[in-house]
């Protein structure tokens, strides 16, 4: 395939190529002279570094949170305390029976008179 070069140094790169190499307007290239030979190379980060920094977590959010969110619970993922188990996930009775103890206990937990409660309890008090 050939070119010409036009009066300004512009090349038009022939569709076949910007099609077989994806480059599409505002791809960053690198030129480079080889053996005397032009090289040009496609930035292949290019597309990162666009989009880097765009996508932030809340404060407090992990990526494990947020890929939970996007993708959905894989099927032996540990189901949180402070979790609520919605009805339209499908959870066996006996993984639902145990979470609910767990996160009673952790609720319980939160209520510092509850938490108190408990301690004297276990004290004997």
């Amino acid at each position: 395939m050939e070119a010409t070069l036009a009066e300004r140094g512009q090349v038009v790169i022939p569709k076949a190529i910007r099609d077989q190499l994806g480059l599409t307007p505002g791809t960053l290239l690198n030129f480079s002279v080889e053996d005397g030979k032009l090289i040009i190379r496609k930035k292949v980060d290019d597309a990162i570094s666009r989009v880097r920094g765009r996508f932030k977590l809340d404060a407090g959010d992990s990526l494990d949170d947020w890929l939970r969110d996007t993708r959905g619970r894989a099927p032996n993922d540990p189901i949180e305390p402070w979790e609520e188990l919605r009805d339209d996930v499908d959870v066996p009775a006996a993984v639902r029976k145990a979470h609910a103890a767990r996160r009673a206990e952790w609720l319980a937990e939160q209520d510092p008179r509850a938490a108190a409660a408990k301690t004297k309890a276990r004290n004997g008090e």
